[in-house]
């Protein structure tokens, strides 16, 4: 008489652990190409409430101080709380996936078209448009003043505020950017540019 045998067959487990391998990849793939296939270039507000309420809420909201007052999105310009010696209290905020330039504190004269072409030198992903677009209606909305740029940070999160300080060598800017653990898969570049009024 023959009896069965109840251990299990090591290729069964060996095949489910492959299966469950092939599966956990097509998750992952499935998930990163949701990431990057957006349906187009514009940026979402990971702060937004996944439901729109259509009744406004009672209860006063307190927002922190040291936020933007627009999000941005690619190309967007927005503006920001500056603070320091220079007496520049607000600048504009510009901004691009993969822009390219190197972040610098100090800030570069933009007074003329040359002066904005060997600024711009480096940065793509329209960017350079953009940083000559704001440094055109700056140069119109204050003609006793002088525009200025810099390329304040490369990174996930755009700066909280800017401090900008009056020196011998001129203006320099420096970022407070928030303390953030956020990982993007491509890094933006935020440009600052503001108007000193001149001497």
């Amino acid at each position: 008489m023959r009896t069965s045998s109840t251990t299990p067959d090591p290729s069964l487990g060996r095949r489910l652990a492959g299966l469950l391998t092939g599966l956990a990849g097509l998750v992952l793939v499935g998930g990163l190409s949701s990431c990057a296939s957006g349906g187009g270039d514009s940026a979402t507000d990971p702060y937004a409430p996944s439901t729109p309420s259509e009744t406004p809420s009672e209860t006063p909201t307190e927002t922190p101080t040291e936020t933007p007052t627009q999000e941005l999105s690619d190309g967007a310009t927005a503006t920001l709380r500056a603070v320091g010696s220079a007496g520049i209290t607000e600048v504009l905020l510009v901004d691009a996936t993969e822009g390219g330039g190197s972040p610098s504190t100090l800030a570069f004269a933009l007074d003329t078209d040359q002066a904005v072409d060997d600024f711009v030198v480096g940065m793509q992903a329209g960017l350079p448009e953009e940083v000559s677009s704001a440094v055109a209606d700056l140069a119109e909305q204050s003609p006793d003043a002088t525009p200025y740029g810099a390329v304040v940070s490369t990174g996930c999160e755009p700066p909280r505020r800017v401090t900008i300080d009056a020196g011998e060598a001129g203006f320099e800017v420096v970022p407070a950017l928030p303390k953030s653990t956020v990982q993007c898969l491509a890094p933006v570049t935020y440009v600052v540019l503001f108007a000193a009024p001149n001497a």
